[in-house]
């Protein structure tokens, strides 16, 4: 998802006599160097992102779009610095899932309640979602920035004050799931994925984390407890087994997506996705927009800060176009898709290219807002925006 290069607004601001604006988040998409200047274009020796302070990376390391990696770092853009957010689409029709028991629910500490009972109070057949989720290198990012707690902490290397994007996508999911577990027949996608593919770090996906469930499968309380069970257990390895790292392939992401049969099938069941990101949509190879336009694009449309050359030429650059394509096709299939963005601050761009993917989903969340899509910059506003996400794409209550 992440970083853009932009004017180096103090030098500017000094050429015009103005004071200069400090070194951070609102001034720089690279680092701040220890004399406090903005540093756009990332280097071994130099590495950070989003006004954050510089780190110097190991003689192992390079220096990846903001973060040292032994190979391909994160990818996108942060939602605060041309980074990605979500949208959602509106209610629209569609069964509720399950029996009208109660009861069910992820027990505290990990693993799913017994003698739960699907939710809904329907007699129609439950709902299939696909969960699908970015896990790129920036959601190793705190999700407070340069907060007091954090520093120029990474990933695992943030305390636990300090919550990391995906760290508080696990929490979110986990409560999610706690309330939605009998509601619907979840199954999970992350992207990008860790196959061999040009260029590096720009994998979609070839497979399902937690595979959907086939059609034939019942809407039993104890199968759909058991799919969410499994959902959990996955996303609990976020950051561990499945790795935090690469770009973000969402439109790659998505047309895999399409090709699932429980979301190509029309089987009278309501079909969705939760696509849960943190950037703006890059990793297209064939992108139109790339370094070899003449004139060249806009800088504002570099995911990479200047890095958008050689390997990257295309696929570092905004990738709109092809992932509005991916919604509309699975709309075409009447797959509703929901767009949640997980990040600390919006910036234009990422609202009009949210905005476009929220109208492609099939309905807006507020057809008559300016922002059409759900958006969350901490763990509770996370869970909630899953929540509501899952009601849109189902028609659940």
């Amino acid at each position: 998802m992440r970083t853009f290069v932009m004017l180096a607004l103090a030098t500017v601001a000094m050429a015009c006599g103005r004071p200069s604006i400090p070194c951070g988040p609102s001034s720089c998409t690279g680092c701040c160097d220890p004399s406090g200047q903005c540093v756009p274009l990332a280097t071994a020796s130099a590495c950070g992102s989003n006004g954050g302070a510089c780190v110097q990376c190991s003689a192992s390391q390079s220096c990846q779009f903001g973060t040292c990696v032994g190979g391909f770092g994160t990818g996108g853009g942060s939602s605060g610095v041309g980074g990605g957010t979500g949208g959602g689409v509106a209610t629209g029709g569609g069964n509720a899932g399950g029996s009208s028991s109660s009861g069910g629910g992820l027990a505290t500490g990990g693993g799913l309640a017994t003698g739960g009972g699907a939710a809904g109070g329907s007699s129609g057949p439950a709902p299939d979602v696909l969960l699908l989720v970015d896990v790129s290198g920036s959601m190793n990012v705190p999700l407070v920035e340069n907060g007091p707690t954090c520093g120029t902490c990474n990933g695992s290397t943030c305390p636990a004050a300090c919550p990391t994007r995906a760290s508080a996508l696990r929490g979110a999911l986990a409560s999610f799931l706690q309330a939605s577990s009998s509601r619907a027949r979840l199954g999970l996608t992350t992207f990008p994925s860790s196959q061999t593919f040009t260029p590096s770090g720009c994998a979609p996906p070839t497979s399902e984390v937690v595979p959907m469930l086939p059609q034939t499968t019942q809407d039993s309380p104890s199968v759909l407890q058991a799919q969410a069970t499994a959902v959990q257990t996955a996303v609990g390895s976020i950051g561990t087994s499945i790795a935090v790292v690469g770009g973000t392939p969402t439109a790659g992401a998505l047309r895999y997506a399409a090709t699932l049969a429980p979301l190509r099938t029309q089987s009278g069941r309501t079909r969705g996705v939760v696509l849960v990101t943190d950037g703006l949509p890059n990793c297209n190879p064939s992108n139109q927009v790339s370094c070899m336009n003449m004139p060249l694009p806009s800088q504002d449309l570099c995911t990479l800060g200047a890095n958008c050359v050689g390997a990257y030429c295309a696929a570092g650059y905004l990738d709109q176009v092809a992932t509005v394509q991916a919604v509309a096709a699975l709309r075409a299939l009447g797959v509703r898709v929901a767009v949640v963005v997980i990040s600390e601050t919006l910036t234009p761009q990422v609202t009009t290219v949210m905005n476009a993917m929220a109208d492609e989903g099939g309905a807006p969340a507020c057809a008559a807002c300016a922002q059409r899509f759900a958006f969350a910059n901490d763990q509770a506003a996370l869970d909630a925006a899953l929540r509501s996400a899952l009601a849109r794409v189902t028609g659940l209550p």
